[in-house]
């Protein structure tokens, strides 16, 4: 694959959720290369297209109430204010990108990293590409992936430590409530997230990588390519968003088994397509189902 080392980059990062996009970010973010803008997500494709998602509502209230303290003479968060003008009309998005990209010589590349975009549909995700090849920025994807299973306990146990009101029992008994909610259940089904990007983009322009093998100096390096930026010698050692909560224990083999059942689609679409990936030993999951 082709680096592109002159060219300048938007990285579209689409998840997986709790599949390491925050340890990405942070790394990238200290390349001098790279400009980051005043957020990792930006929500703003996901508040327009997925109307079961929250983030319109937060963002359009968040935008409110800056509105009010201008009303009142008080100081607003110009931040609130401008991600709502994104979501109203994206042009704003692909201008404020590609201005920040463009202001350094140096600047290669720049991103949004929101894992909920992992479930947009193939118009919008052209849109995203068109968009920026208008004003000749090239769109890369990156798109980790997690065991299914691990993915959705790490969500819930993240979320139980935030917020533990909502989340009464112990985190393996959440778990069993929620695997097949569409909150959680729509980010694991990797296989409709793979078709829906190599419907837009050639899969060279797309870094696929699995959560289980990101810390490593190999797969970083690849990621670099990618976007077009000098590989720099990461912190394996710092994690970003570890999940924390009252379950540490292992979640028992009969619940693994009936979460994997579910996703047995998920897991032979991934084995499909990455036959060289050893899904037996990055998702000791997919024992149940491969």
């Amino acid at each position: 694959m082709k680096s592109g080392r002159g060219a300048k980059t938007f990285l579209l990062g689409v998840g997986a959720q709790k599949a390491g996009t925050t340890w990405v970010h942070h790394y990238l973010a200290r390349s001098p290369q790279f400009v980051r803008g005043y957020r990792k997500e930006y929500h703003v494709f996901d508040s327009s297209d997925l109307p079961d998602e929250p983030w319109l509502g937060r963002n359009l209230d968040m935008a409110q109430a800056e509105l009010d303290k201008l009303r009142r003479g008080e100081p607003a968060d110009p931040v609130h204010l401008h991600r709502a003008a994104m979501i109203a009309d994206p042009e704003f998005y692909f201008d404020y990108f590609t201005g920040l990209i463009r202001s350094r010589p140096r600047f290669r590349a720049t991103a949004d990293v929101t894992p909920e975009y992992a479930v947009l549909p193939v118009e919008r995700l052209a849109s995203i590409r068109d968009g920026f090849a208008a004003r000749k920025v090239r769109t890369r994807v990156l798109f980790l992936m997690r065991d299914p299973v691990d993915r959705i306990w790490s969500q819930i146990r993240m979320q139980e430590g935030r917020r533990p009101a909502r989340f009464p029992a112990p985190a393996d008994q959440m778990v069993e409530r929620l695997f097949d909610d569409p909150r959680y259940e729509q980010f694991s089904r990797y296989e409709r997230t793979l078709d829906h990007l190599e419907a837009v983009w050639d899969r060279s322009e797309i870094h696929y990588g699995f959560y289980e093998q990101l810390f490593r100096e190999e797969e970083v390096r690849a990621i670099c390519d990618l976007v077009g930026i000098d590989f720099r010698t990461p912190d394996f050692e710092k994690k970003s968003n570890v999940s924390s909560g009252k379950a540490v224990a292992a979640l028992p083999d009969d619940l693994v088994q009936r979460v994997a059942t579910y996703f047995g689609d998920t897991y032979h679409a991934v084995a499909s397509r990455f036959p060289d990936a050893d899904l037996a030993a990055l998702w000791p999951s997919s024992r149940f189902v491969l």
